[in-house]
């Protein structure tokens, strides 16, 4: 059961949390294709329209008669969040502190609570990234027409292949859908590699330009606002190391959302998706020392999933590399 926010405040340690907020590896992108969208309760009602707005009608009236009326579609879509939460150990014999009472000292304890919370909040983190990166490079997830699996010379990575024209194609396809252009691509280091080195990405670079494109100079050939290049990799039963974001390509159009989290949005915005977010997460644990393993316990928790909003803003390129 979710805790209220107040219960959150009194349980949560303010040290540790600043710790916990301002870690990370930079390479994750979960929220850029997903962002936050906070919340209070564990599950909340969120307004989800139709496409009124994108249809013509008969708006002519004579005098006397009656105006036309458009019926919304309003469908109220719940959306809930799921609880992770993981707890890290520090042996005692690891502070070198006699004194029991200055144990939770988080001054004087500096370097253990970082050992731990960078790596409570990276598992958590991990997890998070390999969700929506599971979620969003399946093609069940998208609408009909919305997925292009790239094969043989089609690939980016061929001499024949055109990914500004596949790009260019799947921005009408997005428009045509949601009335907006996708703002977003989404590309797993295999598609940034294959892109950047393309035959045709490199023919629209201009004559003076000398070295290997980076998401500047991609960013303009491709007309998009904003390229993110997922590098997390996590490492499976057989201690392979593996790409989270698989060989895979995403096109969406992502809204922006204040950087606290706040702004007045609803599903009427034709997100690809969101993470709903309980407001105050992630946030670590007040540490507890376990006699039983004679160690400090540090916890982090994060409640939130990631929720697809409409399936027909985004645009998967699987297989471009």
């Amino acid at each position: 059961m979710a805790m209220s926010l107040a219960e959150i405040r009194l349980k949560q340690n303010p040290i540790l949390t600043s710790l916990l907020l301002g870690m990370g590896q930079g390479a994750l992108i979960a929220e850029k294709l997903f962002p936050r969208l906070p919340q209070v309760l564990s599950s909340a009602n969120l307004a989800q329209l139709g496409d009124e707005r994108l249809r013509r009608y008969n708006l002519r009236r004579a005098p006397g008669a009656a105006t036309k009326r458009v019926h919304i579609k309003y469908e109220g879509k719940t959306y809930s969040v799921e609880q992770y939460a993981v707890e890290v150990p520090i042996p005692r014999e690891f502070i070198r502190e006699a004194d029991e009472s200055r144990k939770l000292n988080v001054g004087n304890y500096l370097e253990i609570s970082r050992i731990a919370m960078v790596t409570s909040k990276d598992i958590l983190d991990l997890d998070y990234e390999i969700e929506v990166a599971t979620m969003a490079t399946t093609s069940g997830t998208y609408a009909a027409g919305h997925v292009l699996a790239l094969a043989g010379g089609t690939k980016w990575s061929a001499d024949t292949g055109t990914p500004v024209t596949d790009i260019d194609a799947a921005k009408d396809v997005i428009r045509k859908k949601i009335g907006k252009r996708p703002n977003k691509i989404t590309l797993s280091a295999d598609a940034y590699t294959a892109m950047r080195n393309n035959k045709q990405v490199l023919g629209r670079l201009p004559s003076t330009f000398t070295g290997t494109p980076g998401i500047n100079e991609l960013k303009t050939i491709l007309e998009i606002e904003e390229i993110v290049v997922g590098d997390a990799v996590w490492i499976d039963e057989t201690d392979t190391g593996r790409d989270v974001w698989g060989n895979n390509a995403v096109l969406a159009y992502v809204p922006k959302i204040a950087g606290n989290g706040s702004a007045d949005i609803s599903l009427a915005e034709p997100a690809f998706g969101f993470t709903n977010v309980i407001e105050g997460h992630p946030f670590s644990e007040t540490p507890y020392y376990d006699p039983g393993s004679k160690s400090w316990i540090y916890g982090a928790t994060y409640e939130r999933k990631p929720n697809v909003a409409y399936n027909t803003a985004a645009f998967l390129f699987t297989n471009p590399k």
